[in-house]
């Protein structure tokens, strides 16, 4: 672990004035150790060999793909499900009062990137808001915008921009996502797991976005103990007139520093 520990920043950074005679003091420092606890998480996908004999596509193929996309899933859950817990135990949460019920505006990434600086840990450990994770629906909200709200070259580009390409704004590196939005997994996450209620900022407000400072690496940790392991099943499913794979992997996730992740409401 860093030996600065978070939120005394403004403290353990400093320099003293020396004398005109005296010797620079001595500063020991150490830092303390964190075991994230791993666990194990497994998948299996087998078929008949008859089916993959007469299907009119690769059976084989298909199954591989699917068996891979569970352990994709089943890892961005947890480790989503980790960061939302992480910004909810934070509390604190940005809205543009302002903006319309539902509607994403530039102020509330202006608003997110000013809490995220504010709430940091002071001079010495200034954070930032560089991604910031919000829903389709958001995303129609950018397209929606009128030269009021932006000019007509970045109205272009908006215009002209593959689903991926809007890039950024003030810098911020936006990301659009399904789970994301009202009625969506991870807004329900948060609503029926965590307890956290998206009108409780704004009565108005419909869904929420997740902010993270992705600057360092001082925060974000999936220590894996064990690789992905991917085995052949055996004689058993072959005397069925079946074959497949299973495999399991062993990891876990954790948030270090939960002023790296920020909520905010629209």
């Amino acid at each position: 672990m860093d030996f600065v520990r978070p939120g005394t920043e403004d403290l353990d950074f400093t320099a003293i004035t020396l004398p005109k005679q005296g010797r620079v003091p001595e500063r020991h420092v150490e830092g303390d150790e964190l075991w994230v606890p791993t666990f194990q998480i497994a998948n299996s996908i087998d078929w008949s060999l008859r089916y993959a004999r007469d299907a009119r596509f690769d059976v084989v193929a298909r199954a591989l793909r699917v068996y891979q996309m569970g352990y994709t899933r089943k890892i961005n859950e947890d480790g989503w499900h980790t960061l939302l817990a992480a910004a909810d135990a934070r509390g604190l949460v940005v809205n543009d009062s302002s903006a319309q019920a539902g509607q994403f505006t530039k102020e509330l990434v202006s608003k997110m990137q000013t809490a995220m600086v504010r709430n940091a840990g002071g001079n010495g450990q200034a954070g930032k808001l560089t991604d910031l994770y919000i829903s389709l629906e958001a995303m129609e909200d950018i397209r929606a915008y009128d030269i009021s709200e932006i000019d007509d070259l970045t109205r272009k580009d908006i215009l002209n921009s593959t689903p991926d390409g809007l890039a950024k704004f003030y810098g911020t590196t936006l990301h659009f996502m399904t789970e994301f939005g009202v009625g969506q997994e991870y807004q329900l996450y948060l609503a029926n797991v965590l307890g956290r209620s998206v009108t409780a900022v704004d009565a108005t407000d419909e869904e929420f976005v997740v902010g993270l400072d992705l600057s360092t690496s001082d925060s974000f940790v999936q220590p894996i103990r064990q690789e992905l392991q991917t085995f052949e099943a055996g004689e058993q499913l072959h005397r069925q007139q079946r074959a497949g794979v299973y495999g399991w992997m062993e990891h876990g996730f954790a948030v270090l520093d939960n002023r790296r992740v920020i909520l905010g409401t629209l």
